[in-house]
């Protein structure tokens, strides 16, 4: 009786659905904010890192899917002292896009990195 009440746990735990894997939200259910990092012309200060700025996001409760350097597009003067255009980049969860905001980033087009 003892065997064949194990042999049915087993069955009854084999049975069972594995545990979901963390999920990464769809491209829908996700927004790209930036700051720019604080790097300046002619200055070899390396400016803020993307993992140093994504604790800000981290720190207010604001997972980050995603994060990378990129450039803002913009045409700059080129003069000692002026941004470079560096950006840091986070991919977030639509959701959380007010607060971020509230941080003081701002919305990136998620078209901005797809291939042209």
């Amino acid at each position: 009786m003892t065997r064949s009440l194990y042999l049915a746990l087993l069955l009854a735990l084999v049975a069972l659905p594995a545990p979901a894997a963390a999920q990464q939200p769809d491209a829908s259910e996700t927004a790209y904010v930036y700051k720019p990092d604080g790097t300046r012309q002619c200055d070899a200060s390396p400016g803020i890192s993307l993992d140093v700025m994504a604790q800000e996001l981290i720190g207010s409760g604001i997972p980050v899917h995603m994060r990378r350097k990129s450039y803002d597009g913009r045409e700059g003067i080129a003069v000692c002292g002026n941004p470079t255009g560096s950006i840091n980049v986070y991919e977030i969860a639509e959701s959380d896009l007010p607060k971020a905001l509230e941080l003081g980033f701002q919305r990136l087009d998620g078209s901005w990195f797809d291939p042209r």
